[in-house]
């Protein structure tokens, strides 16, 4: 079974400390984890997890890590990355100010920029 587990977990470290954790597992928390593994893989994808931020197995196995409860956004509904290539061009700035209905009137283009900002910024929080 541990080899089942090994095969699916994402990052590929300490496969022998990982082995010892699984052997000091009771046969039920060790098919807990195996059936977990698939819904930790979907909620890592689903949150954009860099390899890194993945928990060793040996410390996923060691800290029980197959208990934890996992809300799985799907990408979908998930927050769309906001384009910000507008903030890089003064036709963008203007562009920006016009779908915000701001006035660019006496502003320069930093200024106006600072102030679509401002504004996205007051949006997002109400």
């Amino acid at each position: 079974m541990f080899n089942d587990f090994y095969k699916l977990y994402p990052r590929k470290v300490a496969k022998r400390l990982a082995e010892a954790s699984w052997k000091k597992m009771s046969f039920t928390e060790q098919t807990m984890a195996l059936e977990a593994i698939t819904n930790h893989i979907k909620y890592w994808e689903s949150t954009e997890t860099s390899i890194t931020f993945i928990p060793h197995p040996a410390t996923w196995l060691n800290q029980a890590r197959y208990e934890d409860e996992l809300v799985i956004v799907s990408h979908e509904t998930s927050k769309k990355k906001e384009d910000k290539s507008w903030m890089f061009s003064d036709n963008g700035i203007l562009e920006k100010s016009k779908e915000l209905g701001l006035s660019s009137m006496g502003l320069t283009y930093q200024q106006l920029k600072d102030k679509c900002l401002y504004v996205m910024a007051r949006k997002a929080i109400s």
